[in-house]
């Protein structure tokens, strides 16, 4: 490495050093090797042999995962990212890449939350989104009765929650489609029947969903890295519970997977777990109900504003009218407050229930 440099005035030697040192470190971070591992090179033959985008992208997600973490890698850990991103932003906007026509797999969220129901080939997805909405999907016993996603809307309280039951996760010809639509959604009902093996259906559903880059959050892994995968929160039904002998299998079922999942025995023939599985579908999606009004006015108890968890006085004025974001000064509260009309300021963190009146 040959070295040349221009200094003018009196102080030449300690500019060279100076210089000199700067371009030594950069040229050291340059050429650290990257030390890569054979795991990883092996998820990188996996990469470059991959064909269809879901694979390409959880071999992607993979490579991440295994990468050895430091400067020689910093570069190509972010040119990693970066495949990644297009791959998905091209797989999740599949109009953009394809020919004119319908898009049954590209569903606009509606309601409270977009909320997925997967499973295998006769499960009872089709049979779940009827019961627990107004829709008349067509069942059958036989496999991949499904073969577009079919959409309701689930009535909870006051609120409703956008349901869509999806062709069998091992229905090959969809699949490619199907993944977008996975990645989108704000929680997965997965339905197991109870009349089967449940338990290695569970097991089937986990091991797809983890080639296509996908983790399920449980209990003991509540947050992740974005770097490993997308992860999505679930709900497990245990469907088809209405007759005796399946008793043994449901509790089988929670002795595998209680520990990891929220898991409602389920019946579509006779309503067990139809309220429950409303109820803990909005919690899984991790949103409160919101109420507001004027002074000297009345809250509308029946269209209540939906928001994440965690939000503030600030995130609702903001949701009502991007004006308020510069003269809201305070808010009066109903609900979570100390006393009915409490006076909170812009921080202040919101619960379920609450009523909130805006002041600037």
């Amino acid at each position: 490495m040959s070295l040349g440099f221009v200094t003018i005035g009196s102080k030449v030697e300690s500019v060279y050093k100076i210089d000199l040192y700067l371009i030594l470190s950069i040229y050291e971070v340059v050429q650290m090797p990257a030390n890569l591992t054979p795991q990883y090179l092996e998820v990188e033959q996996k990469y470059r042999a991959a064909k269809a985008l879901p694979e390409k992208i959880a071999a992607l997600q993979e490579m991440l995962k295994v990468i050895p973490k430091h400067k020689g890698t910093d570069h190509l850990r972010a040119d990693m990212r970066s495949r990644l991103s297009r791959h998905l932003e091209q797989l999740e906007k599949p109009s953009a890449t394809r020919s004119g026509g319908p898009q049954p797999f590209n569903i606009r969220k509606e309601g409270a939350g977009q909320v997925v129901v997967i499973g295998l080939p006769t499960s009872g997805k089709s049979e779940v989104l009827n019961a627990l909405t107004k829709a008349t999907a067509i069942v059958g016993d036989y496999p991949f009765t499904t073969k577009v996603p079919n959409v309701g809307m689930m009535s909870f309280e006051n609120i409703n929650i956008q349901l869509i039951d999806t062709p069998a996760l091992t229905y090959k010809i969809i699949q490619t489609q199907l993944f977008g639509l996975l990645r989108n959604a704000d929680l997965f009902l997965i339905a197991l029947d109870l009349s089967a093996d449940p338990i290695n259906e569970m097991a089937t559903i986990e091991q797809i969903l983890s080639g296509w880059g996908i983790g399920l959050l449980d209990y003991g892994n509540p947050s992740f890295d974005s770097d490993e995968g997308v992860y999505k929160a679930i709900l497990v039904i245990a469907n088809k519970c209405d007759m005796d002998f399946r008793r043994k299998n449901w509790l089988a079922v929670k002795e595998h997977y209680g520990n990891r999942f929220n898991i409602v025995r389920f019946s579509c023939l006779d309503g067990t777990g139809f309220q429950r599985t409303k109820k803990q579908t909005f919690s899984g999606l991790n949103k409160v109900r919101i109420y507001t009004k004027s002074p000297g006015g009345t809250p509308q108890y029946d269209n209540p504003m939906v928001i994440n968890c965690g939000s503030t006085i600030s995130d609702v004025a903001y949701r009502l009218h991007k004006e308020w974001k510069g003269k809201l000064k305070y808010a009066l509260l109903w609900g979570s407050s100390r006393f009915d009309g409490q006076r909170v300021g812009k921080e202040y963190l919101l619960s379920d229930g609450d009523t909130v009146e805006l002041h600037g």
